[in-house]
């Protein structure tokens, strides 16, 4: 018998999204009781943060959506990912709104690679208190769906 391994699909779930998302929401926070806020020392805890939300937000596309149609469609960009999370039930606040759009892809981009000048990221506590209320929502939505999750 000749057993084939899964494809894509398969193996990028809702669950392996949403847990990953939640590991790496843990490591910002494990970075951030580090005390080390300012200046570049902070963009490993950004970095962490928003790739969390986008995560997350991807863990919740996967209910309806192909990993290639999540690529293709919505890719890394935090607009188009935050509006079809919404068609989905995710109830996101104006608080929230407002830091998911500082931390669109722009402030995802800048946060990866060295570019000097002055920024508008969010602040690492919004940044924590937006990335934990996605993850609830989120979180909530998939388990009621059956998807196993940390909650």
């Amino acid at each position: 018998m000749i057993i084939h391994p899964p494809d894509d699909d398969e193996r990028t779930n809702s669950m392996g999204l949403f847990n990953t998302a939640e590991a790496f929401r843990l490591s910002a926070m494990t970075l951030e009781d580090e005390k080390v806020k300012i200046g570049h020392a902070a963009s490993p805890i950004r970095i962490c943060y928003y790739h969390a939300l986008e995560l997350y937000l991807k863990a919740l596309l996967r209910q309806k959506h192909s990993v290639k149609k999540i690529q293709e469609k919505f890719g890394h960009n935090t607009k188009r990912l935050v509006e079809e999370a919404e068609a989905l039930g995710l109830v996101v606040t104006d608080e929230d709104r407002e830091v998911l759009s500082k931390a669109g892809t722009d402030a995802i981009i800048e946060a990866r690679y060295i570019r000097t000048g002055a920024k508008n990221w969010p602040e690492l506590e919004e940044l924590r208190h937006t990335c934990k209320r996605v993850r609830d929502g989120v979180g909530d939505l998939l388990f009621k769906e059956g998807v196993p999750v940390w909650l």
